[in-house]
């Protein structure tokens, strides 16, 4: 029978398999291999293989069979947790998602606005691998949206908790917006105005974020 996953569920960073899918069937490879499972521990070990790639080769050279030559898996093996490139993008986004909370740990408790703060730190703190697989994440969402899902659920939650931890919602908001302005800027490369306008907006922005209560 062929095995099925949703977007939202797909294997964790931590490893975690979770069964359930996003209407992509597992090709015969995986019947072929002569595989029925694998350790859900494989997971974390396919998603370092595929940021090794894409560090070391861009994005474009991901691939199912790529990825197990590097995680050194069967291509059954790797189909048995991401059954398509899609849901390997799928599990990647979790993963930087699960980035982006260990950051938002390492701010101060008492900060005010926390989650504001986290936001801004994760823009100025990716990587260009990272930059690079988001934009891939992009491309892919175009025919299939609901890869978006689980960043659409995690930003409703910070934006709830964001606009409900200060008395100037609007300014919160202002705040907002600038910071997924600057994450598009870097994404798209669009220009910026140079690197010391930039380094301005940036101190303008965390002086903003520390003015509000």
């Amino acid at each position: 029978m062929a095995r099925t996953t949703s977007c939202r569920d797909l294997n964790r960073p931590d490893g975690t398999v979770v069964k359930r899918i996003m209407q992509a069937k597992v090709s015969g490879d995986v019947k072929a291999s002569g595989q029925t499972g694998v350790s859900g521990n494989a997971s974390a070990r396919i998603l370092e293989a595929a940021r090794a790639i894409a560090t070391r080769e861009g994005v474009g050279k991901i691939t199912i069979q790529a990825v197990a030559r590097e995680a050194r898996l069967s291509k059954g093996g790797v189909l048995y947790n991401f059954p398509t490139k899609q849901a390997l993008l799928c599990g990647l986004m979790d993963q930087m998602l699960s980035e982006h909370r260990k950051i938002m740990t390492r701010l101060p408790e008492q900060h005010p606005v926390r989650t504001l703060r986290g936001h801004l730190e994760t823009v100025l703190q990716s990587q260009d691998t990272c930059d690079d697989l988001s934009m891939a994440i992009l491309a892919a969402a175009a025919s299939d949206p609901r890869l978006l899902d689980p960043l659409r659920a995690d930003l409703t939650g910070d934006l709830e908790r964001i606009l409900t931890d200060t008395r100037d919602a609007e300014a919160a908001m202002i705040v907002v917006l600038a910071i997924q302005g600057l994450r598009f800027q870097r994404l798209l490369d669009l220009p910026d105005g140079g690197a010391d306008v930039k380094k301005r907006v940036i101190a303008r922005l965390r002086t903003m974020i520390d003015e509000l209560e």
